[in-house]
C-alpha cells in the first residue's frame, strides 16, 4: 500500500498565529503547511502577508531547526515570472528567498482563477523558462497542478523531460473545493521521482477526508505510485463572525480534525504524550 508523505494544509494566513502552526508542525511531521503567495492579494484571506511568512519562517527555524514542512503555492505574478525567460533574475531571488525561509516545495499554479496569463503556456519559450527555472533551482521540488487548462505545461513535461525535481498534483479544483467527479488519476506516467510519488487535491475536507484518502490510494495501486499526499484548501477555511463583521479564517480545528482522523487510519501517528 502506498505511503502518506504529507498532509497538506494551503492557505494559511494572518488569521491564525504562526506558532501554532508549528506546535502542530513540531507534533505531526508528516504536516505540510501551505502559503499562497500572490502579491496583488496579499494580506486577503489565504494570503499572508510577507510579515507573516517570515515570522512563521523564523519560528519553525528556532524551535524546530526549520524541520517544518513549508510549501510555496506561487500564484499570480510569481507565476507569470517564472515562465517568462525575461524575468528569470526575478523569479530567481524570490525562489532563494523562499529556501532560505525553509520552504522545499514549490507549486505553480499556472491558471486563471489564480491570476496568471495562461493564453502562452503551450509557446515552446514558456515551456523552456519553466525548464530553466526547475533545473537552476535543484534544491527546490516542484509541484505541476495536473488539470486540463495546464494541459500544455504537464503535456511537455511528459513528451519532453521529467526532472526529478518535479512532482505532478491531480487537481482540477484549482483551490476553488470542487470533488474530482471520476476519482483520482491512476495513470502511472504522473508518478514521478525516485520515490515513485503523486499527490491529489480538490474538495477535500474532514467529512470525506478518509475516502479520500483511500481513492488516492486506490489510484496509487494502479499507478504504482509508492508514496502520496494529499492538500486541501478551502475544507479547512470557516466563516467567523465578531464585533467586526465575518471573517473568513483558516481554520486549525479542522486541519486537527484532519489530522486525527488519519492517525485513525494509521497512516500518522499521534505524539506519544496524547495517546
Amino acid at each position: 500500500m502506498a505511503k502518506l508523505s504529507a498532509l497538506g494544509f494551503c492557505g494559511a494566513d494572518n488569521t491564525v498565529n504562526p506558532r501554532h502552526l508549528a506546535i502542530i508542525a513540531q507534533s505531526y511531521p508528516s504536516v505540510e503547511w501551505g502559503i499562497l503567495f500572490r502579491p496583488d492579494k496579499e494580506g486577503q484571506p489565504r494570503y499572508a502577508t510577507i510579515d507573516w511568512v517570515q515570522n512563521l519562517a523564523q519560528i519553525l527555524q528556532i524551535n524546530q531547526g526549520g524541520k517544518g514542512r513549508l510549501a510555496a503555492h506561487l500564484c499570480g505574478e510569481h507565476v507569470n515570472d517564472l515562465l517568462n525567460h525575461d524575468k528569470s533574475s526575478k523569479i530567481d531571488a524570490f525562489l532563494q528567498r523562499l529556501h532560505e525561509w525553509g520552504f522545499r516545495r514549490v507549486q505553480v499554479n499556472a491558471t486563471a482563477v489564480n491570476g496568471v496569463f495562461t493564453d502562452n503556456l503551450s509557446d515552446e519559450s514558456t515551456i523552456q523558462s519553466f525548464f530553466r527555472t526547475v533545473n537552476a533551482h535543484s534544491h527546490l521540488e516542484f509541484i505541476v497542478q495536473k488539470n486540463e487548462e495546464t494541459k500544455p505545461l504537464w503535456d511537455a513535461l511528459i513528451r519532453l523531460e521529467k526532472p526529478e525535481n518535479v512532482v505532478f498534483l491531480h487537481d482540477e479544483s484549482k483551490g476553488t473545493g470542487k470533488v474530482a467527479d471520476s476519482g483520482w488519476c491512476g495513470e502511472k506516467e504522473f508518478v514521478c521521482t525516485e520515490r515513485n510519488i503523486v499527490g491529489f487535491a480538490g474538495g477535500i475536507k474532514p467529512t470525506n477526508v478518509l475516502s479520500s484518502i483511500q481513492n488516492a490510494i486506490n489510484a496509487c495501486d494502479k499507478s504504482g505510485a509508492k508514496e502520496f499526499w494529499i492538500d486541501m484548501e478551502s475544507g479547512v477555511r470557516s466563516k467567523q463572525v465578531d464585533a467586526d463583521g465575518e471573517k473568513d479564517i483558516f481554520d486549525l480545528a479542522k486541519c486537527y480534525e484532519c489530522i486525527d482522523l488519519v492517525c485513525g487510519m494509521g497512516l500518522m501517528d499521534h505524539p506519544e504524550s496524547s495517546r
